[in-house]
C-alpha cells in the first residue's frame, strides 16, 4: 500500500496549515508533532512576524502593536501562499526580532506541507479560503504569560519586565483582532494549569497542563488511520495521574466534539498509536518527545493533532 507520505508528494499539490494564536502560546510547540513525522524535506514553516509592515520603531512612534492588521502585510502574504499552492517559490521578507528591524527576503519553498504560523492567518476571507486546515491554540491567561516570558527572556534577550509591560498593552488588541479568530478554527487547543498537583520530589519539576481540543465536526469519511488508547496499558505503567474526557457540544454555533486531557501518561501507552501513524505516513519519527519517561497533555495533543492532520490530508487526496 502507497504511503501517505508518498502520495502527497506524488499528488503535486501543496496544503498550507494555517495555526494562530499569540505571540508565545505555544503554536510551534504543539504543531512539532507533524513537522517531525513528515519531515524537513516535506514540511516548510514560517512564521507571519516576517510579514510586519511596521518595524519596531515605527509601531512605537505609531503606537501600534503587531496584532493590529494594518501592521502587517496580509494581502502580501495571501498573494504568497497562492504562490505557494502553484508551486512557485517566493521572496519571503524576514523580521529580525533581535533588532525589530525587516531585513530583505530569502527565497522559500514550495514545499509539499506549508505550515504558517502567527497572528492574523485566518483574519480575511482570502487567506481562510487558502488554508487546507486551520488550528487555533489558545492558552490561559497564566500560561501564556510564562511562556512568552521564558521565550522572550532567553531567546530574544528581553528583560521579565520589558515582557510583562509589552504582554499589558497587547492584551486589548488581541481580544479585538486575533481572539476572535478561533470562530474560523477546525481545532482549537486550549491549554491551562492541571487540575493535578505533581509530586514536588520529582527533579525537575513537571511541567503538567490540561488540553483542551475542541474539534470541528467536519463531514468526511473515516480514513484508515484509527487512533486507539490501550486502557489495560494506562492500567499497568502510569504511576503518574491522568485523565481523558469526552464530550458534544456546540461552539461558536457549531457542533462540536471537545477532549480535555490533563496529567502524564506513560509513552508506553501511545506508542502503539505513534507506530499506526508511521506506517500510515510511511515514516517513523516519534511524535512526542522522548526525552523524558511520561508525556504530558501537550505531548497527547501533539499526537490527536497529528492524527487529526492525517485524517484530512488523507480526504484531500482521495476528494
Amino acid at each position: 500500500m502507497t504511503s501517505l507520505m508518498d502520495r502527497i508528494k506524488d499528488s503535486g499539490r501543496v496544503f498550507i496549515f494555517g495555526v494562530a494564536g499569540d505571540s508565545g502560546s505555544g503554536k510551534t510547540t504543539i504543531t512539532r508533532g507533524l513537522k517531525r513525522i513528515l519531515g524537513e524535506d516535506m514540511v516548510a514553516s514560517f512564521s507571519m512576524d516576517d510579514y510586519h509592515s511596521l518595524d519596531r520603531q515605527q509601531r512605537k512612534a505609531l503606537g501600534v502593536t503587531p496584532l493590529n492588521p494594518s501592521a502587517n502585510r496580509l494581502d502580501l502574504l495571501a498573494d504568497h501562499l497562492q504562490a505557494l499552492k502553484e508551486m512557485r517559490r517566493i521572496d519571503k521578507p524576514v523580521y529580525d526580532h533581535s533588532t525589530g528591524q525587516i531585513k530583505g527576503t530569502v527565497s522559500f519553498g514550495p514545499a509539499p506541507v506549508v505550515v504558517v504560523e502567527g497572528l492574523h492567518p485566518f483574519y480575511t476571507e482570502r487567506l481562510r479560503d487558502l488554508m487546507d486546515f486551520k488550528i487555533f491554540i489558545d492558552p490561559s491567561r497564566q500560561v501564556k504569560r510564562l511562556w512568552k516570558v521564558r521565550r522572550d527572556v532567553e531567546e530574544r534577550g528581553y528583560q521579565p519586565e520589558q515582557v510583562m509591560a509589552e504582554i499589558l498593552e497587547r492584551e486589548p488588541d488581541y481580544k479585538l483582532y486575533v481572539d476572535i479568530q478561533k470562530i474560523y478554527a477546525e481545532i482549537v487547543v486550549k491549554i491551562e494549569e492541571t487540575r493535578f498537583r505533581p509530586l514536588p520530589l520529582q527533579d525537575p519539576y513537571p511541567e503538567w497542563y490540561s488540553a483542551r481540543l475542541i474539534q470541528q465536526m467536519l463531514d468526511m469519511p473515516l480514513s484508515d488511520v484509527d487512533l486507539t488508547l490501550d486502557l489495560s496499558a494506562i492500567l499497568r505503567t502510569s504511576e503518574h495521574e491522568f485523565s481523558i474526557q469526552f464530550q458534544r457540544d456546540t461552539y461558536y454555533g457549531k457542533k462540536a466534539g471537545i477532549m480535555t486531557i490533563d496529567g502524564e501518561i506513560h509513552h508506553g501507552v501511545i506508542d502503539d498509536v505513534e507506530r499506526k501513524l508511521g506506517d500510515a505516513f510511511g515514516t517513523y519519527a516519534a511524535i512526542c518527545d522522548r526525552r523524558q519517561e511520561y508525556i504530558n497533555a501537550i505531548g497527547v495533543a501533539q499526537l490527536i493533532l497529528t492524527w487529526r492532520c492525517a485524517e484530512l490530508l488523507e480526504h484531500l487526496l482521495s476528494s
